[in-house]
């Protein structure tokens, strides 16, 4: 990972904490497919999770707004388990050790895959510039909304938004 990049994501992910009432809609086209392996090693690749909503999450452990979302995407996660729903959790650019270390101390358990990008491919390739940043995938693949910073995900109005593309 280049340091120019680390440090702008440093600077931008201390400004987008606010916690914003909705999604933003977005007509979009598919992303870039990708395999990242989970905390034990286990392969997840993007399009494997078609015909499921999917949430995918950039995120950092040295990110305040990331900290403070972290617990209403896991209670996102219970509210929509026994739906096509996936939660996938991308770490950017740090090793499983620190990522283990931030779970442990914030005392989150998560129930949801937390994917390892350790050199930053996907973030490039899908243009993250900070983080948190959060994208919902329709069941057909499509980019449908996008959030940059934090987000109390758990809402009733980000939990109608989301199930509302599980009928579609």
């Amino acid at each position: 990972m280049k340091p120019i990049l680390l440090t702008m994501w440093f600077a931008l992910s201390a400004v987008s904490g606010a916690w914003a009432a909705d999604l933003k809609p977005y007509t979009g086209e598919p992303l870039p497919d990708f395999i990242l392996r989970d905390l034990q090693g286990q392969k997840h690749q993007l399009s494997n999770f078609k015909g499921k909503v999917v949430m995918v999450n950039f995120w950092a452990t040295y990110c305040t707004p990331c900290v403070k979302e972290m617990p209403s995407i896991q209670r996102l996660n219970s509210r929509l388990k026994d739906t096509q729903f996936q939660i996938l959790a991308i770490d950017v650019a740090e090793d499983r050790a620190a990522i283990e270390a931030f779970l442990k101390r914030f005392k989150i358990a998560i129930t949801f895959p937390i994917l390892i990008d350790t050199e930053g491919n996907v973030v490039e390739a899908w243009g993250v510039g900070t983080v948190p940043t959060t994208f919902i995938i329709d069941p057909q693949g499509t980019l449908r909304y996008v959030h940059y910073g934090a987000l109390e995900w758990d809402s009733n109005q980000v939990v109608k938004t989301i199930t509302s593309l599980l009928h579609k």
